[in-house]
């Protein structure tokens, strides 16, 4: 098996070359100090980063966001092979552009698919996405919907990797950088490998650089490897930073094969499982607000979520938020 290493990063990122605040300069020593390995910059149909490269040891790979009515996607490693501005008004001029940048050798993100303001309103499956960013800046409702569609396309046998992002524009007077933050498992911090490993689905995903983690091994495979299910074989589950009341949980396909709430922090917690079932494993970890932040939170989600239809007399109640989640092991018969 491949040496591999953990590297933390945000996959999207914008800077004042489209509707951020910071500068390129400004926003890479913003995600120095928040202890990231790499980040990719990926402002509004502006290739900010003409080239990955490095400053010091932060790793800044080459992106782009293709943004139109119809749906938001991420290019990341290559540059998109058009010249802005582009023509994004049908599904012909996203075919046109997404597989102009396959062909380049880009690794390409839907970009929060059911966003209540910015959905990707054509039909994801018709495209040739490399994953999908299930996680979309501090956590709301319309990531339970990302999750949910991710979730089933998994049970449908669909090798779709998930990531998430942090969107990055500004800080609202609480910290949006890097939350969420994806860790990627890969063989050295360069953008060759970064991405393969992403596209391979070798990453798990938590709130921020500093937060919970969960770590997946069968046997000798991790996560994003596949494997052949054995009565031999336990999965072990690892969590760092296991927050009080927050609750793991294992899936084995559409079951959920271990769930457990955590009656105080724990440093570092374990669990060994038998996996039953062919398909694939992956775990998370949800949590609940307590009910006056869950009103507060409810109310500003029907502020700034404005397309969810909700009427002002609507209940303020919030569905279990995820705080962390991993990609799948894939398990054969």
């Amino acid at each position: 098996m491949d040496e591999r290493q953990w590297y933390k990063g945000d996959t999207h990122l914008h800077t004042t070359n489209s509707d951020g605040v910071l500068s390129k300069g400004q926003l890479v020593d913003k995600c120095k100090e928040s202890g990231l390995d790499f980040m990719i910059i990926t402002d509004h149909n502006f290739n900010s980063v003409k080239a990955s490269y490095f400053d010091k040891d932060m790793l800044v790979i080459q992106g782009q966001e293709i943004t139109g009515e119809p749906g938001h996607v991420n290019i990341w490693g290559k540059k998109v092979p058009l010249e802005p501005p582009y023509a994004l008004d049908t599904a012909e001029d996203y075919h046109k552009i997404i597989d102009l940048c396959k062909e380049a050798g880009a690794t390409i993100s839907l970009n929060h698919p059911f966003c209540s303001n910015c959905p990707f309103r054509l039909e994801p499956e018709d495209y040739p996405f490399d994953c999908v960013e299930v996680w979309n800046t501090i956590q709301h409702s319309d990531n339970i919907k990302n999750m949910e569609w991710w979730h089933n396309q998994l049970l449908q046998g669909k090798h779709l990797p998930a990531v998430g992002g942090s969107d990055f524009h500004r800080d609202y007077g609480i910290p949006f950088l890097a939350c969420p933050t994806t860790y990627v498992n890969a063989k050295s911090k360069t953008e060759k490998d970064i991405l393969e490993a992403i596209r391979e689905g070798r990453s798990t995903i938590t709130n921020s650089p500093k937060s919970t983690t969960i770590f997946l091994h069968y046997g000798n495979a991790e996560i994003g490897d596949t494997v052949k299910l054995s009565e031999n074989k336990k999965l072990e589950v690892r969590v760092s930073k296991f927050k009080k009341d927050h609750t793991l949980k294992v899936y084995n396909n559409d079951k959920v094969i271990f769930e457990t709430t955590a009656k105080k922090y724990t440093e570092a917690y374990i669990a060994e499982l038998d996996i039953e079932e062919p398909g694939f494993v992956r775990a998370e970890i949800t949590y609940r607000f307590n009910p006056i932040f869950e009103k507060v939170y409810a109310f500003v989600e029907r502020k700034f979520l404005s397309n969810r239809g909700v009427k002002n007399d609507a209940p303020l109640g919030l569905p279990d938020f995820f705080w962390a989640f991993t990609n799948p092991i894939w398990v054969e018969e």
